[in-house]
């Protein structure tokens, strides 16, 4: 009986010991797996999966339609890096936005130095300046691409699910002027909803090429998660061999529920001065600074064609240049600055940009400057 016993004892501590020194070999494994994005403990099915797609593309739906009865600041800052890291040229542009009724976005730009960073900075960048994550990942886009689960984190006490996302079909620049997100989200696993991303815009061309941006979201009001912070630290490789360093910061601050109520009219059915300028309730005061008005070709009066420069002949220099203008309360052109195209049409450019004419621009009954972009385009002649 007993040597029965101490057999029976000799095995089950082989057992044991056979188990603690699997443990490790086990627990390196699973961290290999996890490591390389492979399966982890309770990963969700395909059919959760897609449930979990539907639902935060259906709340990211929503939340762009709240976004529209927000007003908040924005400050953004891009800054070109040359060797060792010194800043060779900047962007900074700190504006207020909002809403109108309609969900036409108004911007108020407070601080907006002359750029020296010249051609950098495209129409595509300024658009992505001007409001907040242009990138579209609502229940309408969900067809247009892949989610590919990855698995959970935690980040700042919040349980996150991980996806890739990339479109289905891969954009060619040629045939679409649609922009797509190629990078990866993070979903919060309670709210369903993006509080994290980092990626790119798709397709680039041989001259405007996109950094990789990292956004981060904050709630507000307790339901739904707004930017509130973007970074970018990148080196742009474009197709002629150039390497340019870009560092981006945006800050969205002061979210406040709030439309404003404005009417764009002709001077001549403005009210009478007497009626203009502060309200006697002293809440309605003239805008000092210029209103953003996007694209100013089709809404010019008179729109000088642009000469093409005797000097670009020599290096065959063509294509399109944006001007930014700045327009005062008659309709005349105050200051004009190129943000994009070849640089031997430059002058060219600002020269017709600084002849052009518009009618006056009324919100409330008072004209006010407009900032907005004229495109030229010019053929070798």
């Amino acid at each position: 009986m007993v040597p029965l016993i101490n057999s029976l004892l000799r095995l089950v501590l082989g057992l044991v010991v056979l188990a603690a020194l699997a443990a490790p070999v086990a627990q390196a494994q699973a961290n290999s797996e996890a490591k390389a994005g492979g399966p982890t403990a309770g990963a969700p099915d395909q059919a959760r999966v897609d449930e979990i797609v539907r639902k935060f593309t259906a709340k990211e739906t929503r939340f762009r339609h709240a976004l529209n009865t927000y007003a908040f600041k924005r400050d953004a800052l891009i800054q070109i890096l040359g060797m060792g890291g010194q800043v060779v040229g900047e962007y900074h542009r700190v504006s207020e936005f909002t809403f109108d009724d309609q969900g036409n976005r108004y911007e108020k730009i407070n601080f907006f130095p002359l750029s020296n960073i010249g051609e950098v900075i495209t129409a595509e960048d300024l658009e992505d300046l001007g409001g907040v994550n242009p990138f579209a990942l609502e229940a309408a886009k969900l067809g247009l691409y892949n989610f590919k689960y990855v698995g959970k984190e935690r980040i700042d006490e919040l349980d996150l699910y991980v996806f890739d996302v990339a479109p289905k079909v891969t954009p060619d620049a040629k045939k679409t002027k649609d922009r797509f997100f190629l990078g990866r989200i993070w979903v919060d696993d309670r709210d369903l909803q993006i509080v994290k991303s980092k990626g790119k815009a798709i397709p680039e061309t041989k001259t405007n090429k996109f950094p990789v941006v990292e956004t981060y979201r904050e709630q507000i009001d307790g339901e739904f998660w707004f930017p509130t912070y973007a970074y970018a630290d990148d080196d742009l490789i474009f197709d002629n061999g150039t390497d340019m360093r870009i560092r981006m910061q945006v800050k969205y601050t002061n979210y406040v529920v709030g439309r404003g109520k404005v009417t764009i009219t002709e001077l001549e059915e403005a009210k009478p001065e007497s009626n203009q300028g502060e309200s006697t309730s002293g809440n309605m005061r003239r805008p000092k600074a210029p209103i953003e008005s996007g694209d100013l070709n089709a809404k010019a009066i008179d729109l000088p064609e642009a000469m093409y420069p005797g000097e670009a002949r020599k290096t065959h220099a063509a294509g399109e240049v944006k001007v930014r203008v700045i327009v005062d309360e008659t309709g005349r052109v105050l200051a004009a600055d190129v943000i994009s195209g070849p640089k031997p049409l430059w002058l060219a450019a600002i020269d017709a940009a600084r002849k052009a004419r518009f009618k006056p621009t009324l919100v409330a009954g008072t004209a006010v400057k407009i900032t907005g972009i004229l495109t030229y385009n010019f053929v070798e002649k």
